[in-house]
């Protein structure tokens, strides 16, 4: 039996909340445009380990895509990954508007390490350079097609961020991977347009150069821009082997294919060996690099007992709402990065698979926002399991609700996204 859901909830655009990450950005406005979403919420879809092969993780992209914002995917596990799987997921990407995220490998594998500060300066700068190559290089190339990876924090003294150089080789292993991806499809499509006669009409757009706190080369008005192999290349002609170019006319945005993130993994306070003070670095490190860094990746259930948009609820709290000891607001105010109030983060938080208890299949379930193709059509069973799990979460986060009134709120927002393993 399902669970009485409240009304339908609305994500906050105010004025004051304006992430300076592009991928944030977008994930925002995705929130407010795209009506297929579960309830509203921007849902991530993790990719079990059941999907192994290129066809499987296709045609679920296919199937649940106009219902997420992203799409994790395990690439690690898939035998047969390749790019032509890669240039099959970015085109659905593009199709249904969400995002892509690599989330079967953990960049900085070393926790508690990278910002120690009694470790060698030569050390720490060998295995930055190491995690770099494991983002961009190997099998898997993240770097070039992922919007979104994962890694611990560099775990720094929440004092001495400037001294982190983990997070800011990362960056730049980003803008390097994007450059020559966007100079590769410059080329293709350079070499595209000379097999056309000069009486073909090329529409071709131009990256922009703008660039300052070292992402506006891929802000919202300009994301994207270079990546335009198969969504701006535009011939008069039926013989192009690239895809066309995908109009949207409902709104929604397509996704910054050029845009890199990286979601650092929140150290646990729910029987852990973690200690408060790598919570409270990992934060911090986030404040201090939100253009690149997204937010958090947890297994906390931060969706479903949600306090609250305030940093501090993250910091002060674990995932049961259960205050951690030692800690205080007045505090934290006074480290670095933790007062800038415009800021905002990501909070990406596991949906228990319990809550998928008692799901059937209906034939004739029909999710709001979606017009059926035909009187046959049928909505894909992964897209119904994860609209029964999205219903039973949200009407728990509405029961568990407990916003704290305060006249002036303190430090970054953030916003929660809930993330559900489909099997």
């Amino acid at each position: 039996m399902l669970t009485p859901l409240p009304p339908r909830p609305t994500m906050s655009t105010a004025g004051d909340w304006s992430p300076e990450n592009p991928i944030l950005a977008y994930l925002q406005t995705l929130a407010a445009t795209k009506k297929t979403l579960p309830y509203g919420q921007p849902v991530v879809a993790h990719a079990s380990v059941n999907h192994i092969d290129s066809a499987s993780l296709v045609r679920l992209a296919a199937d649940i895509g106009p219902y997420i914002a992203i799409l994790q995917i395990p690439a690690d596990v898939i035998d047969d990954w390749s790019s032509d799987t890669i240039e099959q997921l970015q085109y659905l990407s593009r199709k249904h508007r969400f995002l892509l995220w690599e989330g079967s490998k953990i960049l900085n594998p070393l926790v508690n390490f990278m910002g120690r500060a009694d470790a060698p300066l030569e050390t720490r700068q060998a295995l930055a350079d190491l995690i770099k190559k494991s983002y961009t290089s190997g099998p898997l190339r993240t770097a070039t097609w992922s919007n979104l990876a994962t890694s611990w924090a560099p775990a720094a003294p929440v004092d001495q961020q400037e001294n982190d150089i983990l997070i800011p080789t990362l960056r730049l292993a980003a803008r390097e991977a994007v450059a020559t991806t966007a100079k590769t499809i410059q080329t293709e499509i350079s070499a595209e347009i000379n097999n056309y006669s000069s009486g073909e009409e090329v529409e071709i757009a131009t990256p922009s150069t703008e660039t300052s706190n070292g992402w506006k080369e891929f802000s919202p008005n300009s994301m994207g821009s270079a990546l335009r192999k198969s969504s701006t290349i535009s011939v008069t002609t039926e013989s192009v082997t690239l895809h066309a170019h995908l109009h949207t006319d409902d709104g929604v945005p397509t996704p910054p294919q050029l845009a890199r993130s990286v979601a650092l993994c929140l150290p646990g306070t729910i029987d852990t060996a973690f200690t408060p003070e790598f919570r409270q670095s990992t934060i911090v490190a986030a404040c201090a690099n939100s253009d690149f860094v997204i937010g958090f990746a947890t297994e906390e259930p931060f969706f479903v007992n949600h306090r609250g948009n305030d940093i501090f609820e993250l910091a002060l709290f674990d995932g049961n709402g259960s205050p951690q000891l030692g800690l205080s607001a007045t505090k934290l105010a006074t480290l670095p990065y933790l007062n800038e109030v415009r800021k905002s983060l990501g909070v990406f938080s596991l949906v228990s698979p319990l809550l998928s208890l008692g799901f059937e299949f209906d034939p004739t379930f029909e999710p709001d926002g979606i017009t059926p193709c035909g009187p046959d059509s049928e909505t894909p069973y992964t897209a119904q399991y994860l609209y029964y799990v999205l219903r039973q979460a949200v009407a728990l986060r509405e029961q568990n609700r407990q916003e704290h009134e305060t006249t002036q709120r303190m430090g970054p927002k953030i916003m929660h996204f809930p993330v559900v393993i489909i099997v």
